[in-house]
């Protein structure tokens, strides 16, 4: 998970406290300048923004603030503050739109509660319904390898194979491979593209982006992306992804995961290698 914060020194350390040294925190000085808000979002690999919206740095800048925000309508913002008159009536200000949530300092900032909010705020609701929809083969899992599936379906970009997957895990790969097969999963590789899928449907839902941009936030090339979509979808072209509904794109994943991989009827040919397929490239 990447954070930028906009955050007064106790409440920054609070927060990297309760991310962990997993998470990168990018502390910005204000909004627009150099070290800001705005050049993170730019950058495109930012998966949350956390702000105090009474910061002194952010005096007369909320109408600039909300512009940048809505502009990154895909970036959820977590609006962390102390519980005083002035804070909460700016933070009601930038409540409406896109994903945003109010953490109030001490009353609600216990380190693990801070986490698990901001592992479901960078998880979108549409990977959070997806997750939802196999809860009862995740809770076959062990624990450590469903935290790794939750922060893949998070942050996709952090996840370029699957044996991120299994590092974050703290597992092998072949051992993470044999208990997700053994609950019904048809293998990782599914799950790592479904996480990819659901990003860019996002994406192309509120930032309206290209798929070249797209692939660029995901940190995959737009080829290997646009394979991956079709493949899983069963489309002639990756643009099929943005005229799905939600619940259309939420059933062809469940399919492609739940499915049982084809079995040969001649067992011998079993041992013969198999040549990678292009559709996993980089996987």
């Amino acid at each position: 998970m990447i954070v930028v914060a906009l955050l007064p020194d106790l409440l920054l350390g609070r927060l990297r406290t309760a991310l962990g040294a997993d998470e990168t925190i990018i502390a910005a000085s204000s909004v627009e300048d150099d070290d800001g808000i705005a050049p993170a979002l730019q950058r495109g690999d930012i998966d949350l923004v956390v702000i105090d919206p009474g910061d002194r740095r952010l005096e007369h800048r909320a109408r600039t603030l909300t512009t940048l925000l809505a502009r990154y309508a895909a970036v959820p913002v977590l609006l962390y503050t102390s519980l005083t008159t002035t804070s909460i009536a700016l933070a009601a200000e930038l409540l409406p739109g896109g994903t945003r949530r109010l953490l109030i300092a001490g009353v609600e900032d216990q380190p693990g509660a801070t986490r698990a909010l901001a592992v479901r705020m960078t998880m979108d609701a549409l990977a959070q319904r997806f997750l939802a929809s196999v809860e009862r083969q995740l809770a076959e899992l062990p624990t450590s390898v469903v935290r790794a599936i939750h922060a893949l379906f998070a942050s996709p970009r952090r996840f370029q194979s699957v044996e991120d997957i299994a590092l974050a895990s703290a597992v092998t790969r072949r051992h993470l491979e044999r208990v997700t097969r053994r609950v019904g999963f048809a293998s990782c590789r599914e799950l790592l593209i479904i996480a990819r899928t659901l990003a860019a449907f996002r994406l192309l839902q509120h930032e309206h982006r290209s798929l070249g941009q797209v692939a660029a936030r995901l940190d995959v090339h737009p080829r290997v992306l646009g394979r991956q979509v079709r493949t899983l979808l069963g489309a002639a072209s990756t643009f099929d992804l943005s005229r799905l509904s939600a619940d259309e794109l939420l059933d062809a994943c469940a399919r492609a995961l739940c499915r049982q991989p084809a079995s040969s009827p001649h067992p011998v040919q079993m041992r013969a290698p198999r040549a990678r397929s292009g559709v996993y490239d980089d996987i």
